[in-house]
Order: C-alpha cells, then sequence, then structure tokens
C-alpha cells in the first residue's frame, strides 16, 4: 500500500474481488439504465425503475448491517456476489428468449442491489481486520480504488459489447465477473470472525437494540450520516439519470457515448483516490470530507452550459476528481471511531443513507426532467450540493474528525 510496506495476501484478494465485483455491476448498471429507458421511452418509467433498484438499502439495510456484525464477514461478501451472478444468468436467458418485460428487469435489478446491502457494509467492516489503523486512509483509497478502476473499464467494456452484440451480451460478461469475485474471496482465509468474539449468545432483537441505541447516541455519527444524505440527495439524481437524459437528449449521442462519459468518472475517481491516498494522513479527515462535498456541488454547475459531448466528458473528469475526498476520509472516519463489533451496522447505516436517499434522488430527478432541461438539472443540483459543504463547515464536530 506504499513505500517499505509489503501488501498483505489477504488484502491484495480483498482489492481484486471488489475490482471484479464492481467492474460486474457497472456493467450491469449501463446496461439497466439504458435498457429501460430504450423499453419505456419514459424518463419518469426510467427514474421509476432506477428508484426501485435502490429500495434495498432502505428496505434491508439495517437488517443486512446487523448480519454483518454476526455472521463472517467474508463470507456475506461471497454469498452476495454467488446470489448476483445467478441474477445475471437469469437476466441473460429471459433477454435471449425475448422475453424480458421492464418489470422482471427492475426486479432483477432490485435483487442485485439486495446482495449489494450486504456485500459492501461487509466490506468496510473487513478492512480493519485486515491492515493496522495507521494504514486504514492509504488502505480505503486503494480499495476504493479498485471501485473506481471498476468504473473506468466497466462502462467501457458495456460500451464495447453493446457495439458488438447488443446490450444482451452484457449479462454473461458480467456474470464472469462476479465469479471471479466469489473466487478470490474464498482464498482468503483467517479473517472475517474476529468481532463475533463472546457476542454469540446475544439474541437477535438484543443485540439490534443495543446497536441502535449505541449509534444514536453519537451525536458526532448522527450530523456525518445527515451531511452524507443531503449532499446524495442534491447529487445523485442528476449523476445518474441526469447523464443518460443528457447524452440522449441534449447531445443526441448514442449508448457508447453514455458508456465513454461513464468511464471519464472512473478516470477522475482513480486520480483523486491516488490524491487522497498521497496527502489524505496530512488533513484532518472531517475537513477533506468538507471540501469534497463542496467541490461536488460546485463542479456540476457549469453544466448549465453543456451542449457538446467534448464539454461533458471535461466537466464529468473534474466532477470525479472529487468524489475521493468524500468517500475515502468517511470510511476511516468511521472505522477509526466505530466498535468492532458496531461497525458492520455502521456502514450498513451508511448505505441506507447513500443508496436510500438515492433512490429519493432519482425519481425526484425523473419528474422534474420532464419539465426542466438535463443541463438546468445539473446546475440547481450542484448549487445546492456545495451549499451542503458550506453548511457543513459550520459544525465544530465535523471539522475536528
Amino acid at each position: 500500500m506504499g513505500r517499505g510496506h509489503k501488501v498483505p495476501a489477504p488484502f491484495a484478494f480483498l482489492w481484486a474481488a471488489q475490482f471484479l465485483s464492481q467492474f460486474g455491476d457497472s456493467i450491469f448498471q449501463i446496461a439497466f439504465v439504458w435498457l429501460i429507458l430504450d423499453m419505456t421511452g419514459s424518463k419518469s418509467a426510467t427514474g421509476a425503475a432506477a428508484t426501485v433498484s435502490y429500495l434495498p438499502a432502505l428496505l434491508f439495510g439495517l437488517a443486512a448491517g446487523l448480519l454483518v456484525d454476526r455472521w463472517n464477514r467474508r463470507l456475506v461478501m461471497a454469498g452476495a456476489d454467488a446470489g448476483r451472478a445467478l441474477l445475471l444468468a437469469l437476466a441473460g436467458v429471459l433477454l435471449w428468449q425475448g422475453a424480458l418485460s421492464p418489470a422482471l428487469l427492475t426486479a432483477i435489478a432490485f435483487g442485485m442491489a439486495t446482495s449489494a446491502v450486504l456485500f459492501n457494509p461487509a466490506r468496510d467492516s473487513l478492512l480493519p481486520e485486515i491492515v493496522p489503523t495507521a494504514q486504514l486512509t492509504k488502505a480505503n483509497a486503494w480499495v476504493q480504488s479498485s471501485q473506481q478502476a471498476a468504473f473506468l473499464f466497466g462502462p467501457l467494456a458495456a460500451g464495447v459489447l453493446i457495439q458488438g452484440g447488443g446490450v444482451k451480451s452484457t449479462f454473461p460478461a458480467a456474470m464472469l465477473l462476479f465469479g471471479g469475485s466469489l473466487l478470490f474471496l474464498l482464498a482468503i482465509k483467517g479473517v472475517g470472525r474476529a468481532h463475533r468474539a463472546g457476542r454469540e449468545s446475544l439474541a437477535l432483537g438484543e443485540d439490534f437494540r443495543r446497536g441502535l441505541a449505541a449509534i444514536a447516541s453519537d451525536g458526532t455519527l448522527v450530523l456525518l450520516l445527515v451531511l452524507t444524505a443531503l449532499d446524495n440527495m442534491f447529487i445523485m439524481g442528476p449523476a445518474i439519470l441526469g447523464n443518460v437524459v443528457i447524452v440522449r437528449e441534449t447531445l443526441r449521442g448514442s449508448a457508447s457515448d453514455y458508456a465513454l462519459v461513464e468511464a471519464v468518472y472512473g478516470v477522475g475517481m482513480i486520480a483523486g483516490s491516488i490524491l487522497v491516498a498521497r496527502v489524505g494522513s496530512r488533513v484532518p479527515s472531517g475537513w477533506l470530507v468538507l471540501i469534497g462535498v463542496t467541490l461536488d456541488g460546485l463542479t456540476y454547475v457549469p453544466m448549465l452550459w453543456c451542449r457538446t459531448l467534448p464539454y461533458l466528458l471535461v466537466l464529468s473528469l473534474i466532477h470525479s476528481l472529487a468524489i475521493p475526498i468524500i468517500t475515502v476520509p468517511r470510511a476511516t472516519i468511521l472505522q477509526r471511531i466505530v466498535p468492532p463489533s458496531l461497525v458492520g451496522r455502521v456502514f450498513a447505516l451508511q448505505n441506507v443513507v447513500v443508496v436510500g436517499v438515492t433512490a429519493l434522488s432519482c425519481g425526484v430527478a425523473g419528474l422534474l426532467l420532464e419539465t426542466i432541461s438535463a443541463p438546468a438539472l445539473f446546475a440547481i443540483g450542484g448549487g445546492l450540493g456545495a451549499a451542503t459543504g458550506l453548511l457543513g463547515a459550520l459544525s465544530p464536530r465535523v471539522r475536528r474528525l
């Protein structure tokens, strides 16, 4: 992870598993949004489908966190990837047979998201078992770089697959990637169980109640989650639905153009992660989060004048640099301040906030896009997102993190 530090095999396997899993998910997300819009021809219906696909975080997030804190975290991740591979196999068969309807595709996306609700908090909770506390910021940056590399290569691969073999070719490719992730996770030995020591006899309901009470009593943690919710409400609808609409309608582009825009996000996030890995230990994590949230919004405002693909690509690159400035230090903060026995629930709760609010944001964006242009949606969301970061800077608790 850095000079003079040998990368432990479990960390290398976790990095590879994360990359392959996110690679597969990235391909699926490109195919899902494009295919739903193509099937229905409706932006509001597409927004509704995207919203449904994010609902598992709201419905199952807290329960998933409890399971992650009670079960072997490595095996939770492996089971989630096995489930997603099977769902993609089903989607591929249905599409080849001409039997894949918008409702069935949305149901499959719902199942994919349900698996992710387990995978993501298990991954973030497992990391402190693999690397020492002093190396967490770098480790988080490297793990998230695998996710961002997937955001780069996933859309590029999706564009090539769609152009060469149609959308139907994306499902078997993504299925194989989830299978590869499963193999790397099974190769990790001796981790995933340490947090369970002394808790096996605690009743499920009592464990759940104690965990929620501990989280709710931590004012700093609550503030961080509120800041995360506001940022995602204003930014994620434009990021997910606005991008596909701006390419299709404002720029009159193709699926390959859309995939290229999404790939540029991967380039910027990789560069942002490298930056955080190099300087993150020198700047308080709370300040990094606040800077990232503010930039997350400000970099969307110039989208108001977007009328060409090169302009969109440049702005997308600049915007994506800010994303790891939020996500890397936020993960480090949670891993530092939350006890190991609760960290799965806290990451699951963060996932509820991020993905759940993203679902709401997509639904609102779909309705707004029926009356305003995609560039206007980006500008409005960006202005409100930047205001969120400036508002958060008023809190001494967040600044001290």
